[in-house]
């Protein structure tokens, strides 16, 4: 890390290991990559149409490069939670979420109001909503809140 410049050339004298920030890790074994690595929780929301009673779908997912424990709290709602957006119901993935890997929340709406079905209500889904304070950190939580629609076609 300090024998070797970014642009290739070898300087003359190596800046001692322990004197760079960051770097005081000369005889750690200290790995570069997956040093910092964190989950990053996003979702996808849809209808569920073709079973009764009708539901949302928030499929989680962990696009980060570290795993997030089971239990992440989904909210669903209708409108945006951030401009007073109604809290229809919440969920919580029951797996570890790997990277990559997803998991479906379902949330079950037996009336559903008719603007989620029309789709004239937008729905949203934010997930580690108002969780506690946990250990594990998301790298990005500004991607957490998600618009979707309830809009579920008529057969026929």
């Amino acid at each position: 890390m300090t024998n070797v410049r970014e642009d290739g050339s070898v300087p003359a004298q190596e800046v001692a290991n322990w004197t760079a920030p960051g770097l005081n890790n000369y005889r750690q074994n200290v790995q570069p990559e997956g040093e910092f690595s964190a989950p990053d929780v996003i979702a996808s929301i849809f209808p569920r149409c073709d079973v009764m009673p009708y539901a949302l779908v928030a499929r989680v997912r962990n696009i980060g490069q570290a795993a997030v424990p089971a239990g992440v709290v989904v909210g669903f709602y209708a409108g945006d939670p951030d401009m007073g957006g109604m809290l229809l119901g919440s969920g919580m993935t029951q797996k570890s979420l790997y990277p990559a890997e997803a998991e479906d929340v379902i949330l079950e709406i037996p009336m559903p109001d008719p603007g989620l079905l029309d789709g004239s209500t937008p729905v949203f889904v934010v997930v580690d909503d108002g969780m506690p304070v946990h250990a594990w950190k998301e790298c990005r939580p500004d991607n957490n809140k998600v618009e979707g629609s309830g809009y579920c076609p008529k057969p026929g």
